[in-house]
């Protein structure tokens, strides 16, 4: 059974702000990462498949 990583439920704003730092330039590797990491949480992918996609270990994905 894949590890599900948990999320509190946001709103559309949030999911839009997370969106923007995630395309924005100048924003931090890591503060990408996570908002990636969130966006596809909150879509129901599961640990493993995140920690594929965004390119971190299934820990990290599941910490964020």
């Amino acid at each position: 059974m894949p590890n599900r990583v948990r999320v509190l439920a946001g709103s559309d704003a949030d999911r839009v702000e997370l969106a923007r730092r995630v395309r924005a330039k100048g924003s931090p590797a890591r503060e990408v990462e996570r908002a990636r990491i969130v966006l596809l949480a909150a879509e129901g992918v599961p640990g493993q498949q995140i920690a594929a996609r965004v390119g971190c270990s299934e820990p990290t994905a599941l910490d964020a």
